[in-house]
């Protein structure tokens, strides 16, 4: 409730240029600020109680509390009541009889959950049209905030996999001593494929060359492309499948590299192909819902990357291969399985 109260003063203070202003704590107060602000020449100061409470106010105190701060105001007090169960009132303009109103405060009647104004005495008609818009601001923020939470969630493998890709990056730009290149060395020791260290044994590099990078742009352009395509697979093939198809795609990169290509390699782009890999089996499993256009989209990125890759030198080609390829047979054979 007290955060609700600190939004609200918030607000306030932002649409309408309310002052903020710490009180003593009261019996029936439930939060320790105020605000305050002129109108219509008396200076109108709210202060917040929750319904199970209110009643137990002694306005007289609170009020003799503010004529020590104010002593040349007319001073209005008003009482802001957060009631979680009050419903709407059939007279709008007032609150419910069984509702309190000291004589010398006037009340506003909210409901937090609902998030607006229930009631109001008559004095403090425009006031409470203020705080309820206040409350209307508090409501779009919290479902944007929702929003961002649901989409968070929804992929939080991808981010998951994209945090862990900038935090080794990060270590070793820490070690290389340069934010924009990669240290050769420093990724041999944090586990580049190197193919006569995996022949000796050190078989955990096909695994761990995945999350380095050799430069930042590297780095840039590999996460850019997992976003997009790591969002689509993990929202087609859910969660489970997607981290299957991501790092199995990643180690059939690896292998293939092994195999075929002497270069140390590192980087995300192996298994990023696995995600391109699985998106065509996609869209040949569903060519009549997603449409001739999805299906040539996706081959066509498939293959101008594939052109790229050949024509720029010091690329994994092989790597990239083997993740498209290990990403298309992991996704087929998921699929027969779950047939």
């Amino acid at each position: 409730m007290n955060s609700y109260i600190k939004n609200l003063i918030n607000k306030l203070y932002k649409l309408y240029n309310f002052n903020i202003l710490e009180i003593n704590q009261q019996a029936g107060v439930c939060s320790s600020w105020a605000v305050y602000g002129r109108d219509d020449g008396s200076l109108n100061i709210m202060f917040f109680s929750d319904v199970k409470d209110y009643r137990n106010i002694i306005v007289d105190n609170i009020f003799c509390d503010f004529k020590k701060l104010f002593p040349d105001e007319n001073i209005r007090l008003v009482q802001v009541v957060l009631d979680k169960n009050a419903g709407m009132l059939e007279n709008k303009n007032n609150p419910q009889p069984d509702y309190k109103i000291y004589p010398q405060c006037e009340l506003i009647l909210i409901n937090p959950v609902l998030n607006r104004v229930l009631g109001c005495t008559n004095a403090v008609k425009n006031l409470a049209v203020q705080v309820n818009r206040a409350m209307q601001y508090i409501e779009t923020a919290s479902s944007h905030s929702h929003n961002i939470n649901k989409n968070i969630n929804n992929f939080i493998v991808t981010y998951v996999i994209i945090a862990l890709n900038i935090i080794v990056y990060i270590i070793t730009a820490y070690f290389s001593q340069n934010i924009f290149d990669s240290n050769l060395n420093v990724l041999v020791f944090m586990g580049a494929k190197v193919n006569s260290l995996i022949s000796s044994g050190q078989y955990y590099r096909l695994f761990t060359c995945m999350f380095l990078h050799a430069g930042i742009v590297h780095l840039g352009v590999n996460m850019y492309s997992l976003y997009i395509m790591g969002i689509f697979i993990e929202k087609v093939y859910g969660k489970v499948k997607y981290i299957i198809i991501y790092f199995i795609s990643g180690i059939a990169s690896s292998i293939v590299s092994y195999m075929f290509s002497p270069s140390i390699s590192v980087g995300a782009s192996g298994a990023i192909f696995g995600l391109l890999g699985a998106s065509l089996v996609f869209a040949l499993k569903m060519k009549r819902q997603v449409g001739r256009g999805f299906m040539m989209n996706i081959m066509s990125v498939i293959v101008l990357n594939l052109i790229i890759g050949f024509s720029i030198a010091n690329v994994d080609n092989f790597g990239h291969l083997g993740g498209l390829i290990g990403g298309i047979l992991t996704t087929w054979f998921m699929d027969k399985m779950v047939k």
